[in-house]
């Protein structure tokens, strides 16, 4: 039997996200089971969940990697309305305000730390060239954009710890700088909701107790000049961050929802103690 946990009415009144009735099938193999729930503005929500509980199947459904068996993905967006996103392309999904990082560094390896930031930006500097030619022609269109792009990587840089190492290959950076290189580019984008797959995963404790300070900085908007607050959802095994950052957890088990609620309810929670420990639960 599912746990139910509930928050306040207030608490869901300006979501974000809404995850409604997710599907996920793999020929006979049913990965996600009509999970539903809603990330709210202004959150970091965590989705948990024992190895195998269909969280990053529900992630990249979320990010358009998956199309969806059934269900419906609903993005909120302050200005532009809502967004169906399991009808959208992975890179319409992007464009729609959704970024996300992997729990394998996707970075270019072989572009600056600079660059890979600067990547990021590449629809607006498209279209501020006119796709090309205001670039080869010097338009001041161009140069202005490409200043704005610059100056919003160098912010992220500063945010992230890595302004110094701005000219070094991405894959030169020890592994906790690339974890965070990954997030500013995905910050980069300009993103409503970001995406987190198991950020804190390979860090020491002290890397770890950075991300979290810089998590909550996104979410309220202070960690880098000009940045707007950004909600988040992630994925992670730490619990030690996911119940010191988080304002909603999710639980997921044999890919259905568990749990739903604040962190102190879904710990001491006891459909979650036995998904964890293996347990049978009594009827």
């Amino acid at each position: 039997m599912s746990a139910q946990l509930t928050t306040p009415p207030t608490a869901v009144s300006d979501p974000i996200l809404e995850v409604d009735g997710l599907t996920m099938r793999f020929g006979g193999l049913l990965a996600v089971d009509s999970v539903s729930f809603t990330a709210r503005r202004g959150d970091i929500t965590a989705l948990i969940g024992p190895n195998g509980a269909g969280k990053t199947t529900v992630f990249n459904c979320i990010t358009g990697f998956y199309r969806p068996t059934a269900g419906a993905l609903r993005l909120h967006r302050a200005e532009a309305g809502v967004a169906e996103l399991q009808r959208l392309k992975d890179h319409r999904i992007a464009r729609a305000g959704v970024a996300r990082t992997f729990q394998n560094i996707r970075l270019f390896p072989g572009m600056t730390a600079l660059e890979n930031l600067l990547v990021a930006q590449h629809v607006v500097l498209n279209a501020a060239t006119g796709f090309g030619i205001g670039a080869l022609l010097g338009l001041g269109g161009y140069r202005r954009a490409e200043a704005a792009a610059v100056e919003r990587a160098a912010a992220w840089l500063r945010a992230t710890g890595l302004i110094e190492r701005a000219d070094d290959p991405a894959g030169a950076l020890p592994y906790g700088a690339q974890r965070r290189l990954e997030i500013a580019r995905a910050m980069c984008t300009g993103p409503a909701l970001l995406c987190l797959d198991e950020p804190a995963a390979g860090l020491n404790p002290r890397e770890s107790e950075e991300l979290a300070a810089l998590l909550r900085a996104i979410r309220d908007g202070s960690a880098a000049e000009g940045a707007a607050a950004t909600s988040v959802l992630l994925i992670e095994h730490d619990m030690g961050i996911v119940m010191g950052i988080s304002d909603h957890v999710i639980v997921l088990d044999h890919g259905k929802k568990i749990a739903d609620g604040t962190p102190e309810a879904v710990r001491n929670d006891r459909h979650v103690i036995a998904a964890y420990l293996g347990e049978e639960e009594a009827e």
